[in-house]
């Protein structure tokens, strides 16, 4: 097994829609672990499977990424795209669509995006090994993205794993119950992820970076 710290540095606009309010779209300052696997194993998802059925026997493992230095920004679009095209060929307009135009011909909704330049950071463990440099495609928009890895100063498979999770995790991804005391949420679609303190040990792979440490499952 080979494991790694990983930085995901955002080169293009970077989106996830994480919550809706009205015409706002916000991202999450969290990014989901599976959304990175999905791009790091190149996998193109089977949409009659979930997501843990779609990244089954994949070769790499990654945990959710916390942001270093981040930054976002709103960009204004039309939900519409249409519009203009009927503007100019107004036979095209059906009943329906001039229901809808005049709807929505107003309203613009605004998106929050991650800006080029920001970093995050995050653990990956792989079955094989992994280049120094990766371009991954990647977020709603599925953007060129560039992850960089550094192999982990230790790791160590614990039985009985307990303490405190520091790094997120998503307890999906783990065999058995998960319990914590203190624990912090992130309400990230599709599943919720957690940081907190460990009263039931469990197994898992520990990986340490300096004085990071990262909690992942033993196997995938």
């Amino acid at each position: 097994m080979f494991v790694y710290e990983a930085i995901l540095q955002v080169e293009n606009l970077l989106s996830f829609r994480t919550n809706e309010y009205g015409n706002v779209v916000r991202t999450g300052r969290i990014l989901h672990n599976w959304a990175m696997m999905f791009a790091l194993n190149g996998v193109h998802g089977d949409p009659e499977k979930d997501h843990i059925q779609n990244l089954a026997g994949k070769p790499i493992y990654a945990t959710p990424a916390i942001p270093m230095g981040a930054e976002f920004q709103f960009q204004t679009f039309h939900p519409f795209p249409e519009a203009r095209y009927l503007l100019r060929a107004p036979e095209k307009l059906t009943a329906g669509t001039v229901a809808t135009y005049q709807n929505n011909n107003t309203i613009l909704q605004y998106k929050e995006f991650i800006a080029p330049g920001s970093k995050f950071r995050f653990a990956v463990a792989s079955t094989k090994e992994l280049p120094e440099e990766m371009v991954i495609t990647y977020g709603g928009k599925q953007t060129l993205q560039r992850v960089v890895l550094e192999s982990a100063d230790s790791f160590l498979i614990q039985e009985n794993f307990h303490g405190n999770v520091r790094h997120p995790i998503n307890p999906l991804d783990f065999k058995g119950r998960i319990v914590m005391v203190n624990a912090f949420q992130y309400s990230v679609p599709p599943t919720p992820l957690f940081e907190g303190s460990v009263t039931e040990p469990f197994k898992a792979l520990v990986a340490r970076k300096g004085h990071r440490e990262y909690v992942l499952p033993p196997s995938w």
